[in-house]
């Protein structure tokens, strides 16, 4: 009923809503229940198709029903009572929120006609997200962590060290969670400042609090707290 598409994170869209009806008498007003994904999009307004003239009237109530799910429906007054109906029910508009996901659905649940159930066929939309929020990397104590897109699985660190040698590196997560990363040392050349792509899984990183330990040949151990934020 919703067709599939690419949009980008932040973006505002307006989508079609496709139906396929048989109305009988007093089947007015029209209820089409939708789910979606609540923690990715955010539903804006809905508006009747100004071409085929369907719906005389259309209202727009919006729920949430947990964390990750939204309840949206669209009441719509037939400007027609009997007969066969293929066309476009209604109009969404819609926004993609920031998030991990990269993927949102939007399925119909059920469609009533004057509180009656009628039938109601075909698969949802699904909608994949493109690019990453904006993120703006925080340095503490001469560590700088560049996580411009958390989607990606590169993190870049800049660091320092007074003599050449091996360098060890460990990232943790403020509640303990030790973050696996490659590489996990390295060895330098000579004392300056160094540049480092860590690998590590796309899913691990996200804003917040981080702590790099970093491990020198000598022994010396250093905890260099950084945060990323959206």
């Amino acid at each position: 009923m919703v067709p599939d598409t690419a949009l980008w994170q932040g973006q505002r869209a307006i989508l079609p809503v496709w139906s396929q009806l048989h109305l009988v008498e007093n089947s007015a007003p029209l209820k089409l229940v939708l789910l979606y994904s609540a923690h990715r999009l955010r539903m804006l307004r809905a508006f009747p198709d100004s071409l085929s003239g369907f719906c005389s009237t259309l209202s727009f109530h919006d729920t949430l029903l947990s964390g990750d799910t939204g309840r949206l429906e669209l009441i719509c007054t037939p400007s027609v009572e009997i007969g066969e109906y293929r066309g476009v029910f209604a109009w969404l508009e819609l926004e993609v929120l920031a998030g991990r996901d990269t993927l949102a659905w939007i399925s119909p649940l059920e469609l009533l006609g004057n509180g009656t159930p009628l039938s109601v066929s075909g698969r949802g939309g699904r909608i994949r997200i493109l690019g990453g929020p904006p993120v703006e990397p925080v340095g503490m104590e001469g560590v700088w962590v560049g996580a411009a897109n958390p989607f990606r699985e590169e993190l870049v660190l800049r660091y320092s060290v007074a003599r050449s040698g091996r360098v060890a590196f460990r990232i943790f997560s403020l509640s303990g969670k030790e973050i696996p990363v490659e590489p996990s040392a390295v060895e330098v050349p000579r004392m300056g400042t160094y540049t480092l792509r860590f690998r590590f899984p796309p899913w691990e990183v996200a804003s917040g609090g981080y702590v790099v330990q970093m491990v020198t040949e000598s022994g010396g151990v250093y905890l260099l707290p950084v945060m990323c934020v959206k």
